[in-house]
């Protein structure tokens, strides 16, 4: 149900309900961060897709590892990127973007939403809502105020577009407009220095940790993904040093119920590339070991990958896995990528690295009875992604 308080802003009235991924924070303040942004990016997406662009998409796929510590989401539309930053403020006096959104280069966007979130209407009659109530460029943002001590970019509302259609106008008409300053890059952090950065912010006495490093140091974590995963991580563990970060659930699979990041093979590369990607007769035919199928892709050292699971049932009760690793967008595997089996402790039971012209690699073919824990690891050079899962 949408209503219009203001014809030239966006009212979209909300059923919000808390999910499984708000147990995945490491304190109360940013598991409620999570939330209304999870509320907010909902209601904005899939307004978009329903209005006006049903190839809308959320960015990035890990969400939850930004709002660990940053405010805010992104919603990409072909070569445009709006980003949404949701406060409960009651009034709308600025809007104030996280350094973030602004100065990461990857995290860059065209279009800056400010959302204001009423979770907990004043009328018992009254549904709760959103309100989108104006918006500003990048290139406004860059030349609006900064505040060193909260590392924000503010504008004051009379500086924003406040006609929510405009937006829509622009973008239709004026798809190639210039929206975007110039954004310096970001250093590329050594694995040493990065590794005693992350030892440091996973303290969980620090109550702010993307104020606590220089901007710099902050932001070159944050824009390698790699380097920002190993930061929930450190954030989310317990006293007793057991991860408290999403195991994918491979039972729940079975049962047709897909993790968060996971999704089809079609999905993931399309019928074309598929067929391409699976051309090598080495590679076991899918239907023939698949009861699912599921891929998730990876960005190492610049290098996309997608790492897929096959699944089956045994007729003793265990579940017999598969583990591959295939290129996406290119026609082999980068040389010396490494796919790991380790168990829950961290031990490596597998290991295999790629050759020169390697199309996929795979580990061995394994059996998990009900509980069995593991871990999947990929790394290539310094950068290195972990799975966790349970069957």
């Amino acid at each position: 149900m949408f209503a219009f308080a203001d014809p030239t802003e966006l009212w979209i009235e909300i059923t919000p309900t808390l999910n499984s991924e708000q147990s995945l924070y490491s304190n109360a303040a940013s598991r409620w961060n999570g939330y209304v942004n999870q509320v907010c990016l909902d209601a904005v997406l899939n307004w978009i897709q329903t209005e006006h662009r049903s190839d809308a998409q959320p960015w990035p796929t890990d969400r939850a590892v930004l709002w660990e510590a940053v405010n805010g989401s992104a919603i990409q539309i072909g070569n445009t990127r709006l980003a949404l930053i949701p406060t409960e403020a009651i009034d709308d006096a600025e809007l104030a973007v996280p350094q973030e959104w602004v100065d990461i280069p990857d995290w860059v966007a065209d279009y800056y939403l400010a959302v204001q979130v009423e979770l907990e209407p004043n009328a018992i009659e009254e549904a709760p809502w959103i309100r989108v109530w104006g918006y500003a460029t990048h290139q406004q943002l860059k030349a609006g105020r900064y505040d060193a001590d909260d590392r924000t970019y503010n504008l004051d509302a009379a500086e924003l577009t406040q006609d929510w259609s405009s937006l829509w106008v622009t973008l239709q008409f004026c798809p190639n407009a210039q929206t975007r300053s110039e954004v310096r890059p970001l250093p590329e952090l050594p694995v040493t220095q990065a590794e005693n950065l992350l030892q440091r912010l996973a303290n969980p006495d620090l109550a702010f940790p993307r104020l606590s490093i220089p901007f710099e140091q902050w932001g070159a974590l944050m824009q390698n993904r790699n380097w920002r995963q190993r930061f929930y991580q450190a954030r989310t563990q317990e006293q007793g040093g057991t991860m408290t970060t999403e195991r994918v659930n491979l039972g729940q699979w079975l049962q047709q119920q897909v993790s968060n990041g996971w999704q089809s093979l079609e999905s993931l590369f399309g019928e074309q590339q598929l067929a391409t990607a699976f051309r090598s007769t080495a590679a076991p035919t899918r239907e023939a070991f698949a009861d699912v199928m599921q891929a998730k892709p990876f960005d190492l050292a610049d290098q996309r990958v997608a790492l897929v699971i096959y699944l089956t049932h045994e007729a003793d009760g265990r579940v017999a896995i598969l583990v591959q690793l295939y290129p996406i967008e290119m026609p082999i595997v980068p040389a010396g990528l490494e796919l790991k089996l380790l168990d829950e402790t961290g031990e490596i039971l597998q290991n295999i690295q790629a050759g020169e012209q390697d199309s996929y690699i795979q580990l061995r073919r394994f059996r998990c009875s009900a509980e069995t824990r593991f871990q999947v690891q990929i790394q290539l050079e310094n950068n290195q992604a972990t799975e966790s899962f349970v069957v």
